[in-house]
């Protein structure tokens, strides 16, 4: 990310500003911020795979499904673009950003990771409408998906196995892992295995 040298501004001209613009900018406290531009291919069919499979499970809900211009409000003068946004608030043809953003979704990318799981993590947490927030690896089977809870507690969820699935009520969908990687060949994470027996005696 680099930042453009210039006077803060606020959100509603960010907003204005920003239709305009052909590359793909955020606002961080009142500063607007130039994203970096391209993706790598595991990263843009992660992104399609996971729309693919949220958009019609979440739509009987009334819930819409988008992927990376659907802007999010999380603080007074920050502003950002998730990768992918399942908002289930009230349709609004005129709205510049997401009413009810109930699942965020961020895909890694170089130099996007850090920021995610701390500044943008902080921020979605904050958000009242958020309920998920899920951030994947593309290049190897790891998806961490946070949840809020009835009483507004937070969880946190780690999916490592192509197998498995994550349900997720909240939006009326379930999201296999093997769905996100389909087409792909990610790398595996090692798994750690109880060693019962060396050599015929149990480990001390």
């Amino acid at each position: 990310m680099q930042a453009m040298e210039h006077d803060r501004v606020s959100a509603e001209d960010f907003l204005e500003w920003v239709l305009s613009q052909a590359g793909r900018y955020e606002l961080v406290d009142g500063y607007v911020i130039e994203m970096m531009a391209g993706a790598k291919q595991s990263h843009n069919v992660v992104v399609s795979n996971i729309v693919s499979s949220l958009g019609p499970q979440s739509k009987p809900g009334g819930c819409r499904t988008t992927s990376s211009d659907t802007a999010v409000q999380t603080l007074a003068s920050t502003i950002r673009y998730p990768d992918i946004v399942v908002d289930c608030g009230p349709p609004d043809p005129d709205a510049m950003v997401a009413e009810s953003p109930t699942l965020v979704v961020e895909v890694s990318s170089p130099g996007t990771s850090s920021v995610d799981t701390t500044d943008k993590l902080d921020e979605y947490r904050e958000h009242p409408a958020v309920r998920l927030i899920m951030f994947v690896e593309p290049s190897s089977v790891l998806v961490k998906l946070y949840r809020r809870d009835s009483e507004g507690a937070w969880g946190s969820e780690k999916y490592d196995d192509l197998e498995s699935a994550i349900d997720m009520p909240e939006i009326g969908a379930s999201l296999a892992i093997s769905e996100i990687y389909d087409t792909l060949t990610p790398r595996t994470r090692p798994r750690l295995h109880l060693i019962e027996e060396i050599n015929g005696q149990k480990p001390r």
